[in-house]
């Protein structure tokens, strides 16, 4: 039985129709992609977020920006966003931080941008970001063992 409430959506590009969110977790280690994993189907299964796991971005420009915040291999990891409902989260950009660095440097920017190509330009969509069933799947760079 699925336990997970919430779904997360992401940004996709109708030019070249790569979604914002799954090619940024192509380019992280194995074990940062685990942990992404195992953290979107832990927060998938709460009623609310608690702060320190989703805040919000702070300045006036990032009014109504949500950040996903997880640890990995001694790195910050976030993804910026925003709510589109109820138990819905839209995902734009994911990035690294130490103090007041990004990775990348125009994440923020970034953010604005993609949210203006879905609301404005109607360059992008929304696409459903799939959620890595945890447990053993391949894609964590967990084998299954031999019996």
């Amino acid at each position: 039985m699925d336990t997970r409430l919430w779904t997360f959506q992401q940004f996709r590009s109708l030019a070249s129709e790569r979604d914002s969110i799954s090619d940024w977790r192509k380019r992280l280690s194995p074990a940062r992609r685990a942990v992404l994993d195992i953290f979107m189907d832990r927060i998938a299964k709460m009623k609310a977020w608690p702060l320190g796991i989703c805040d919000p971005i702070r300045g006036k420009q990032n009014k109504g920006y949500w950040e996903l915040r997880w640890t990995a291999e001694k790195v910050e990891h976030r993804i910026f966003g925003y709510f589109h409902g109820p138990f819905l989260f839209v995902m734009l950009v994911g990035c690294t931080h130490k103090g007041k660095v990004y990775d990348p440097p125009s994440a923020f920017q970034t953010m604005r941008d993609l949210r203006r190509k879905l609301d404005e330009t109607k360059e992008g969509v929304l696409s459903i970001y799939e959620l890595v069933r945890i447990g053993g799947d391949k894609e964590q760079g967990i084998s299954a063992r031999p019996s």
